[in-house]
């Protein structure tokens, strides 16, 4: 750079000693140098400028990634530690409990700890939280130390009401779609159709609507021939009035022995999904036991009540009624698990012949429980707003009142679920 500097700057001819025409060498020509000068200069500044390489920093960075790369290796050695040693587990757990992967899954079952007289103690329990459930309601309505504001009776009813809609769907309808979808463990005849559960709910719901209507139909034909054997007056007024007063009577009996109807066919699918759910309680081990029995007395207790208060509400032809509808009910898990109890060792819960029978009674249970809620909820709920509510002081809070016991009795029922 330093020498082309100087040729640029200083031509040739002014210290060169070759004797050169001055044709030859132009002064001019020292011009031609200067833009190979400038570029020289700009790239001799630029390698001068630029950084030199360190190596000392390269192997920083290269110990820095090494150092990454070796925790990533050493989480990923724990993790598959971690899945190695759950492969084991599974494993240890797999050949103690004597499993089979060609077992028949429909094959019988003896729990590994059993104690009869744990399972009895049960039954007891079980026994007490129904007829604790079924009783209350009644005691209310008969003793007068427990008779209560008639809006809490109301209130009962509303819980009533959701307890029925959550048992009819999550206590009955699912495991009875469980049951009869199960191909494993079921007839042949009964494997090319998987919606059975549902079809029998259906057709469960539709029997109930067929014998609302022939209840309502006998009273309305009972009404017409009382009203023609009546037909004689001293007047048009006062046969008005007995025409009046004749279809309220007529109206009130009709609608009683509506409830009449429902609180039998309540009783009915209350009791029997009562008797399954005890027999699975009578053949479990003693560990699932302890869990379950919690559970059910809740179930028995929520469901008693929604049935007492059915029964309460029905006025039924003699106390010796609803006596019985309650005792009935009450004994029903009780009964179940003692069966339970007694053949535990040979009952099979997992069989065709009580997949299809627990299946097609609990869906049937769960049709005949679907209408009766439906209808309370669309009829008597909406009579007690009107009646309760309506014109009242504090009405808002009334209705709001109402419809948290509704969705309290649905909600609690629905949890209880999980464990059953």
């Amino acid at each position: 750079v330093i020498i082309f500097s100087a040729l640029a700057l200083f031509p040739p001819q002014s210290f060169c000693t070759c004797r050169l025409s001055p044709k030859a060498m132009p002064v001019s020509s020292s011009r031609h140098f200067l833009p190979v000068v400038f570029v020289l200069v700009v790239l001799a500044t630029a390698q001068a400028s630029g950084p030199a390489p360190n190596c000392t920093d390269s192997l920083a960075v290269c110990q820095s990634n090494l150092t990454e790369f070796s925790y990533a290796l050493e989480e990923c050695m724990s993790k598959l530690n971690n899945v190695t040693q759950e492969l084991a587990r599974l494993q240890e757990a797999y050949e103690s409990c004597g499993c089979d992967a060609n077992a028949d899954p429909c094959a019988a079952s003896t729990p590994t700890s059993y104690d009869r007289g744990l399972h009895v103690g049960a039954v007891v329990i079980i026994l007490a939280a129904s007829l604790l459930g079924a009783a209350l309601p009644l005691m209310g309505k008969y003793v007068p130390m427990l008779k209560v504001h008639p809006f809490v009776i109301v209130l009962g009813k509303c819980v009533g009401i959701g307890i029925i809609l959550a048992c009819a769907l999550v206590h009955m309808l699912q495991p009875a779609a469980e049951s009869l979808s199960n191909t494993a463990c079921l007839p042949q005849m009964l494997t090319d159709y998987t919606a059975y559960a549902y079809l029998f709910t259906m057709l469960a719901s539709i029997v109930m609507h067929f014998l609302d209507y022939l209840v309502s139909r006998f009273y309305e034909t009972s009404s017409i021939e009382v009203g023609h054997s009546h037909g004689g007056g001293n007047g048009a007024g006062e046969m008005g009035h007995c025409h009046t007063i004749m279809v309220l009577d007529v109206q009130k009996t009709k609608e009683s022995q509506k409830k009449v109807v429902e609180a039998y066919m309540l009783e009915f699918g209350v009791t029997v999904h009562s008797v399954f759910v005890g027999l699975a309680v009578g053949v479990v081990g003693d560990d699932e036991l302890r869990g379950l029995l919690v559970a059910l007395c809740f179930h028995q207790f929520f469901e008693g009540m929604a049935l007492g208060a059915r029964i309460a509400d029905a006025c039924l032809p003699s106390h010796w009624h609803e006596l019985i509808l309650s005792v009935v009910f009450s004994i029903a898990a009780p009964v179940g698990a003692a069966v339970g109890v007694a053949l535990y060792s040979s009952m099979n819960l997992s069989g065709e012949v009580y997949t299809v029978v627990q299946g097609v009674f609990d869906s049937v249970c769960a049709g005949i429980l679907l209408y009766i809620g439906f209808t309370m909820l669309l009829n008597d709920f909406r009579c007690d707003l009107d009646t309760h509510c309506k014109d009242k002081k504090h009405e808002p809070l009334l209705r709001a009142g109402m419809f948290a016991a509704l969705w309290t009795g649905a909600g609690v029922m629905a949890f209880i679920g999980r464990y059953l």
